[in-house]
C-alpha cells in the first residue's frame, strides 16, 4: 500500500483551525472587512495565502506578509458567508512557519530588563496576549527578579504596551521610544510658521 507524502495543505488542516482550509470560496469578502488591508497592508490578501498553501508552496506561504499580520479581530468573520475564522487558518500556517524557526518581519516590541518593575501594566492592555511576566536573571541586579517578555510572534507592533508603560521599559524600537517623541517635538518647534493670509 503506497502512502502519499503528507502535502503542506494536510499539516495546515491537522492543526486546530486550519481544518476549515477548503472552505473558502475566495470571494474576498473578509478583505472587504479587514483593517489590515485598508489602513496598514495593500498587499494583504488571505485568498492568495490560502492558494499557496494548497499548491504546496510552503516557503513562500511563510514570507506572505499576510501570514504575520493577521490580528484575529476576527471583523471578517460575521460576513463570511462560509462563516469561517479565516484568522484561525492563517494561524495555523503561522504556527508552521513558527515551527520551521521563522520569525515575524514587524519590528516588534523591546524590553529594557534594567529598568522594568514588573508592574503587568503591559500584559493587562496587550490585545494579543503577546507578554508575560517572567522570573529571569538581570546584569548588573545580583539576582533573580521579575520583568516583562515579548513573544515577537504574537506582538503586533501596534505600541499599547509603550504607551502604558510608567518607566518606558517596552516600546517598539525607533517609534514610541521618548527619545523619538522628543525628536518629533524639537522637529515641530523649528518648523517655519507659514502665515495664512485672507
Amino acid at each position: 500500500m503506497n502512502h502519499q507524502p503528507e502535502t503542506f495543505a494536510d499539516q495546515v488542516r491537522a492543526i486546530p483551525g486550519g481544518e476549515h482550509l477548503e472552505l473558502c470560496y475566495s470571494c474576498g469578502t473578509c478583505v472587504s472587512k479587514c483593517m489590515i488591508q485598508q489602513k496598514v497592508e495593500p498587499e494583504y490578501n488571505p485568498r492568495r495565502l490560502l492558494h499557496k498553501v494548497m499548491i504546496d508552496l510552503d516557503q513562500e506561504a511563510f514570507a506572505d506578509k499576510t501570514t504575520w499580520l493577521c490580528s484575529a479581530c476576527d471583523l471578517c468573520y460575521p460576513a463570511c458567508p462560509q462563516q469561517i475564522h479565516i484568522s484561525k487558518v492563517i494561524g495555523a500556517i503561522k504556527q508552521l512557519a513558527v515551527e520551521a524557526g521563522l520569525t515575524t518581519y514587524l519590528q516588534t516590541a523591546v524590553v529594557n530588563e534594567l529598568t522594568c518593575v514588573a508592574c503587568g501594566l503591559c500584559v493587562e492592555v496587550c490585545p494579543y496576549e503577546a507578554i508575560t511576566l517572567v522570573e529571569t536573571s538581570v546584569m548588573f541586579r545580583g539576582k533573580a527578579v521579575t520583568v516583562a517578555r515579548v513573544d515577537p510572534n504574537r506582538c503586533m507592533a501596534c505600541g499599547l504596551c509603550a504607551a502604558s508603560c510608567r518607566s518606558a521599559s517596552i516600546g517598539l524600537v525607533d517609534k514610541f521610544s521618548n527619545e523619538a517623541v522628543v525628536a518629533e517635538l524639537w522637529d515641530w518647534i523649528r518648523s517655519p510658521v507659514v502665515e495664512v493670509t485672507a
